[in-house]
């Protein structure tokens, strides 16, 4: 007979089916199934080495059949993706706003993808949160939750971003502009979530006519629309400033807004609709003294951007349960360009570029990031130059997926792409002429067609695993059916395969893929 040790070894190995089934026969092997080890093995060698999306932070502090629960649904996740003609398995819809489109969608990270986030704008603009609830298979789901609101009295809401980290006090940030001319951000948390009455709290206001971009923990991004960016403690009230080219990149069109930031390694990756840079990773200084300015240390442009997501790929060799780590993996960039031809044909291309990680950079400290600047105290030591200054390559190099796909008349034009390389988007309706009034959306012909969720599988850890993704055209996923009705904003969260739609009659879609 052999000991636990050798089968749990085996166990280990065995494909999920087996292992299920094994766990039926006796009561020492059902025991041994349930071990953490077991699922720990199989996490690693048949989800991560296979590139499938999975919830990393989720997994690292779950108990052994939490584990088992999370491997499971990323192993069908998985084979939604491999399988082209494969369909969400489950949809949910409620009314978010009476009559008023949704401006803005957002699943928020951790909580199981249960809470969704949304924005609309009536008389005054509201942010609403939503429990749409746990989804199980045995039991019928119940209708989502209005868990706050958070109106402020003549106020509009120019810019809306949600905290990548789940575990921060702020959840939301947006830009807000009242009727007596005042802007600000607010940063709120929503209080007492679990209790009968959850209600949004403020738990910081900035002073500013910039619009919040990123927010990761305690460290929130803003920027205008031409070639500043702040970064900012909001706890500790520490402040740096990226300034990027001031000179425009057409002297016919002077508006570059801020369009993507991302916190990358020991770096900041600012994605404007004309230009593309990147600063070294700052040193907040309190904001009663001066503070440093930034220049960027890589620069590319693409034209004018349409649409646009960046994300720090996923590294296929980590464990599959451990912690998040500050890995300097590639930074994956899928865009949409647009002309500023009017005349120009509407079929675009979604484009994948990668930032390559430099293996000549060293890391360079805060001190050194200040010499390049010219504001460190003479005092201070001038550290040896590394032998690179930016720990990505520039220019980007282009992958070798592109995707075709039509601008036309859409109201959504934002791109998600997952660290897995997992990418959606919405294809407008399509057209049935090529003369002018096929631009007319009123026009009967263009409602009896339906706007389509795309999917596509890019460069990145699952392609990398399984090339035969690499397909000529995007899968359908979904469609609008509805008449006079357009998707106005939408998220996806790909480690969950869950997908938020907001659309122009206030409604809200909730598609999962498994």
């Amino acid at each position: 007979m052999l000991d636990d040790d050798t089968l749990l070894h085996i166990l280990g190995i065995l494909p999920v089916q087996s292992i299920l089934s094994l766990r039926k026969t006796c009561k020492r092997l059902e025991a041994l199934t349930r071990q953490r080890i077991v699922w720990q093995a199989v996490c690693h060698d048949q989800v991560v080495k296979e590139g499938f999306p999975f919830p990393h932070r989720d997994a690292a502090a779950a108990s052994a059949s939490e584990l088992e629960r999370i491997v499971l649904h990323a192993l069908k996740l998985g084979r939604f993706w491999l399988s082209p003609s494969a369909k969400p398995t489950f949809s949910l819809e409620f009314q978010a706003s009476s009559g008023t489109g949704v401006s803005h969608i957002r699943v928020l990270p951790g909580h199981g993808g249960r809470y969704v986030a949304t924005v609309y704008k009536g008389i005054w603009s509201m942010i609403s949160c939503w429990d749409i609830g746990e989804r199980t298979s045995t039991s019928v789901p119940a209708p989502p939750r209005k868990l706050a609101d958070w109106s402020p009295k003549s106020a509009i809401f120019a810019g809306f971003v949600v905290n990548s980290d789940p575990d921060s006090e702020a959840t939301i940030a947006t830009a807000v502009q009242t009727g007596g001319g005042q802007n600000s951000i607010e940063l709120l948390s929503i209080a007492d979530r679990d209790s009968a009455s959850p209600s949004f709290r403020s738990v910081c206001n900035i002073a500013t006519s910039f619009k919040p971009i990123a927010l990761k923990g305690d460290l929130i991004a803003f920027s205008d629309d031409a070639y500043e960016t702040v970064i900012m403690n909001w706890r500790h009230n520490t402040f740096a400033l990226l300034k990027g080219s001031q000179q425009p990149m057409d002297e016919r069109f002077q508006y570059n807004r801020c369009l993507h930031i991302v916190f990358a390694h020991k770096s900041i990756l600012v994605v404007r609709a004309r230009s593309v840079e990147l600063f070294p990773e700052p040193e907040l200084q309190p904001a009663q003294g001066p503070f440093i300015t930034y220049e960027p240390v890589g620069f590319h442009t693409f034209g004018w951007i349409d649409g646009v997501s960046v994300i720090l790929q996923s590294d296929t060799m980590r464990s599959g349960d451990g912690p998040a780590k500050p890995e300097h993996t590639p930074l994956s960039i899928l865009l949409r360009t647009e002309s500023d031809d009017p005349w120009a044909s509407d079929v675009h291309k979604l484009e994948q570029f990668l930032l390559l990680p430099d293996p000549a950079f060293e890391g360079r400290s805060s001190s050194a990031d200040a010499v390049s600047t010219g504001v460190v105290e003479e005092s201070d030591p001038a550290p040896p130059a590394p032998s690179s200054a930016s720990p990505y390559i520039f220019p980007p190099v282009r992958a070798e997926r592109t995707s075709p796909t039509v601008r036309g008349f859409l109201r959504c034009p934002d791109i998600v792409l997952g660290p897995c390389g997992t990418a959606l988007w919405i294809q407008p309706r399509a057209r049935t002429t090529a003369h002018l009034t096929g631009l007319d959306v009123h026009s009967s012909t263009a409602q009896k067609t339906a706007e389509t969720l795309c999917a596509a599988v890019f460069a990145g850890p699952l392609q990398g695993r399984h090339p035969e993704l690499l397909q000529p055209h995007p899968r359908k996923v979904w469609a609008q059916l509805k008449d006079n009705c357009n998707w106005t904003a939408f998220d996806y969260d790909e480690e969950r395969g869950r997908v938020a739609l907001g659309s122009s009659d206030g409604s809200v879609s909730v598609l999962d893929f498994v």
